[in-house]
């Protein structure tokens, strides 16, 4: 099991693709009504609407996004890790802190290393280095900024999630009302090994 320290304090979605995570095509053909078409600018509301659900509640991007995650400062011990809160990890692409003159500055990409433990994305420094130390005393004195997603098309996104996904959207089109619900769906059921923690 990891451990940080709370030095987290938000992240943004800093750019994504215009890409829907299921297609029009898909999302009809799973309603059974290929000739919807006069219907797609709702429908595409709703796809957008179930993924941004999706994405919210189990801490993932389904296309692949840029995200800036921050904190307040970095870990003290070099073993304590950063864990990052949107997955899958593609790549990290900078690590930028406020240090104590109030400059912004680049950690050296060559000093430390990221990796995932039990679907937890995680970055620590590498041997014989540690944490930069001087740091300003801000609640997003420290930006990492890394790319997350399954891929740029809806095609990358795993079989089960897509299922769930598209399980998720054929409710939402067909109940325009909200209903009350006790039990987990098959959504909830399909998608329970992707959750780690919430945003």
């Amino acid at each position: 099991m990891l451990l940080q320290e709370p030095t987290y304090t938000a992240y943004q979605v800093a750019a994504s693709t215009a890409e829907l995570p299921v297609t029009l095509e898909t999302a009809r053909a799973h309603l059974r009504n290929e000739d919807l078409r006069y219907d797609d600018d709702y429908l595409a509301g709703v796809i957008r609407s179930a993924a941004a659900m999706v994405e919210k509640t189990y801490g993932m991007a389904l296309l692949t996004q840029t995200i800036e995650q921050y904190h307040q400062k970095f870990p003290c011990a070099p073993n304590t890790p950063i864990l990052l809160r949107i997955a899958p990890l593609a790549s990290v692409t900078s690590i930028q802190y406020v240090d104590s003159a109030g400059a912004t500055q680049v950690w050296s990409a060559a000093e430390y290393a990221y990796g995932h433990y039990n679907q937890t994305a995680f970055i620590v420094p590498k041997v014989g280095y540690f944490w930069p130390s001087d740091v300003a005393n801000l609640p997003n004195a420290v930006t990492v900024t890394y790319q997350a997603g399954f891929g740029e098309k809806a095609s990358a996104i795993p079989a089960d999630i897509r299922a769930a996904l598209l399980l998720t959207i054929g409710f939402l089109y067909e109940n325009r009302e909200d209903a009350p619900s006790t039990l987990p769906t098959a959504a909830d059921n399909l998608l329970r090994p992707y959750y780690r923690f919430s945003c």
